[in-house]
This record gives C-alpha cells, sequence and structure tokens, in this order.
C-alpha cells in the first residue's frame, strides 16, 4: 500500500491516478446506461454490437497515432486534451437520438479513449522514471476504482429513478472536467525526451512480442470474465439469481486490492517475478472456475481478478522501461494487443460455447493463461 499512500498525501502524484479514476468512471457509466440508451432509441442486440465495435474501432485506429500526436502536443498536455475529450464525447453519447449517431458518438468515444490510455499510461511510466517510484499497479487500482463507483452509483441512480437521468450524467462530466483541469498543472509540463527517442524499426519489436502475446491473452481473459461470469454461473454453476453478479463482483473486488498492492511487491521483486505469480495465481483461479461449484466458481473468479490485477499494469511498466522503442510507442503496442484480445476473445469464446459448452471456453481461457505463464517464465529483459 506504500505507492497507494504515496498517491493519496502528494497532488503530484494523485493528478495522473484521478486520470484514471475519471476515465472509467465515464466509461463504465456508460456501459451502465445501455439497457436504457437502447430502449430509448430502439435497436437489436446485433445492432448493439455494431455499435460496441464502432468503438472498439475507434480506440484501435488511436492507439495507432497517438505516439505521434504525443509527441507534438506533449506529454502532458496531450494527458489534458485527451481527457477532456472524454468527458465531451461521454456526454455526447447521452445526448444522440438515432442509431446511426451512436455509432458515430460511441467511435469519437472510442478514438478519446484510446488516446488517454496511451497517454496517461506513458505519464505514470515518466514520473515512475523520473521520481525512481513504483505507481503504475496503483494507478490502475484507480481505474478499476473508477469501475466500482461507477458501478455503485448507477445502480444507486437506477434503484431511486429508474434510470441514470441526463442530470446525473451532466454534473459527473462538469465535476470529471473541472478536478482534471484543476490537477492538471500537477503534470501539464511533464514530457518524453525525444531528442534520443529510437527510430521505429520492426527488428526492436521482436523482443516485446511475448509482452504483446501475454496482454492479448490476459486482456482477453479479462474480457471473457467481465462479459460471461455470470451466464458461466448460471448455465453452468447452477446458481440461484443472487449469485449470478457475485462473480464479477468477487473479480472487481479482488483485482482492485491486487493492483493497490502490486507496485510494493514489483519494488521488492521485481516485474518478472510479479508477472509469473500473477499468471501462476490466475491459473490456479481458473482451474477453481472448472470445478462448477458456485462458491468454488465465485472463489476462483476473485483469485483470477487478483492474479491478472498485476499483469497488466507489469506489462506496461516493462514496457515504459524498454529502450529500444520510444516509450509511448512500446506502450502503445502493448496496449494494442491487450485491446484486440478485450475485443475479439470473449466473441471467440461465444462462439466455443455455441458449438460446446462454456465451460469449454473456459477450459481454452485456463490453456491460455498456461502458455502465457510459460511464456513468462522464458522472457528475458533485452539487454544492450
Amino acid at each position: 500500500m506504500k505507492a497507494l499512500g504515496l498517491i493519496l498525501k502528494s497532488k503530484y502524484y494523485f493528478a495522473p491516478a484521478f486520470i484514471f479514476l475519471s476515465l472509467n468512471l465515464c466509461v463504465g457509466t456508460w456501459a451502465v446506461s445501455i439497457p436504457q440508451i437502447k430502449s430509448r432509441i430502439g435497436f437489436s442486440e446485433a445492432e448493439l454490437g455494431i455499435a460496441i465495435l464502432c468503438f472498439g474501432l475507434g480506440t484501435f485506429i488511436m492507439l495507432l497515432i497517438t505516439p505521434n500526436l504525443i509527441k507534438r502536443f506533449g506529454l502532458g498536455k496531450a494527458c489534458l486534451l485527451g481527457i477532456i475529450f472524454v468527458g465531451l464525447s461521454f456526454l455526447e453519447s447521452y445526448l444522440v437520438s438515432s442509431y446511426v449517431i451512436l455509432c458515430v458518438a460511441l467511435f469519437i468515444l472510442g478514438l478519446s479513449t484510446g488516446f488517454i490510455d496511451i497517454g496517461m499510461n506513458t505519464l505514470v511510466s515518466q514520473i515512475e522514471q523520473i521520481q525512481d517510484v513504483n505507481i503504475m499497479s496503483a494507478n490502475h487500482g484507480f481505474f478499476s476504482l473508477g469501475g466500482v463507483l461507477s458501478g455503485g452509483l448507477g445502480a444507486l441512480c437506477m434503484a431511486y429513478f429508474g434510470d441514470i437521468p441526463l442530470s446525473y450524467v451532466l454534473v459527473l462530466c462538469v465535476l470529471v472536467l473541472a478536478l482534471n483541469i484543476y490537477f492538471s498543472k500537477f503534470y501539464i509540463n511533464i514530457d518524453l525526451d525525444h531528442s534520443n527517442s529510437p527510430s521505429f524499426d520492426l527488428r526492436y519489436i521482436k523482443p516485446l512480442f511475448v509482452l504483446l502475446i501475454i496482454g492479448f491473452i490476459c486482456m482477453g481473459a479479462e474480457g471473457a470474465v467481465a462479459d460471461w461470469s455470470a451466464l458461466y454461473l448460471k448455465d453452468i454453476s447452477k446458481a440461484e439469481p443472487f449469485w449470478l453478479a457475485i462473480g464479477f463482483l468477487s473479480f472487481s473486488v479482488f483485482m482492485t486490492l491486487g493492483r493497490f498492492l502490486g507496485d510494493a511487491i514489483s519494488d521488492r521483486y521485481g516485474s518478472k517475478k510479479v508477472l509469473v505469480v500473477g499468471l501462476l495465481t490466475s491459473v490456479l483461479g481458473f482451474g477453481l472456475v472448472l470445478l462448477k461449484d458456485v462458491l468454488w466458481t465465485i472463489s476462483g473468479f476473485g483469485l483470477v481478478g487478483f492474479g491478472l490485477s498485476v499483469v497488466i499494469p507489469e506489462l506496461f511498466r516493462m514496457g515504459g522501461r524498454y529502450q529500444y522503442l520510444e516509450k509511448s510507442r512500446a506502450i502503445a503496442l502493448i496496449a494494442g494487443s491487450g485491446y484486440i484480445g478485450f475485443l475479439i476473445g470473449p466473441v471467440f469464446l461465444g462462439f466455443i460455447a455455441d458449438f460446446s459448452s462454456l465451460w469449454w471456453s473456459f477450459v481454452l481461457i485456463l490453456a491460455m493463461i498456461l502458455l502465457s505463464l510459460m511464456l513468462s517464465l522464458i522472457y528475458k529483459t533485452p539487454k544492450h
């Protein structure tokens, strides 16, 4: 919890953490609003899938060009512009009145999300380098906390108002923008040193392949738990309705806890050991999920969340320290591979579930996490 204490005691460290929190407050609030937006505009589940694909497409496109934009605007200024862009495009998605415009709005929200995702992770990596601290995992903990808050506040709104009112969205948007503009003064002048930045060369990406594959698999596994945990509990574990949301809640709570603990563990044992132990913990968690029993399955989802919690932040930390590529470009590559996994992993697992059962989909996830574990064991940090 050393990193968390550092962030809470210093506005300099809290400022970037608040960007992480703000991003998931906005995106998470939109996610829990999907049913009411679907009801208001009127579209099918298939059309919803296309709309969400527009969001993913926007995110992926921005991952490709963000390093150049960071170089143009400067790292700190890019982060401020990015979170403002997120707030405004988040609000826009609530004001649309037709399906086509919604797809356009979600594409723009995806663009802004991809932009700030690279910006904020690069910013934290740069601060770690400047101050010689480990705070990446804790910052991702604030992202997870944003998801918990957006879900909790959204549930309260729906309990009292029946849906999430536009007035709530407006207040949230104003607060996010105002507070981020205030905190931006603590990071606005931070930038990367582009004078000695390595040129982009495919040969230099080869040592990153292991990290890219691990990111792809683990984000795919994270997306699978988010999309399929409730259905798994219902169809495979035969859980009562009360338990259906508890699996993802267990996953989310333990992921948040793990991320707040991750920096101290990384500081003591190093990135590679954290990666190995995190993946091993996830393997054990998915093993419990496959036992089918309700309580073992829920415990397994919690263990998976705890294990995966440190993997993605550690990959970003390792990418940020990679000396053969510009920091923002290395992080963009890792984020890009992760987003591809997060988007297509759950869809692919859905096809497997249609042909066999959801249990076999989770068997495949376990096999892929085992592959990631083996890759992490053979990975060697590149040296000059």
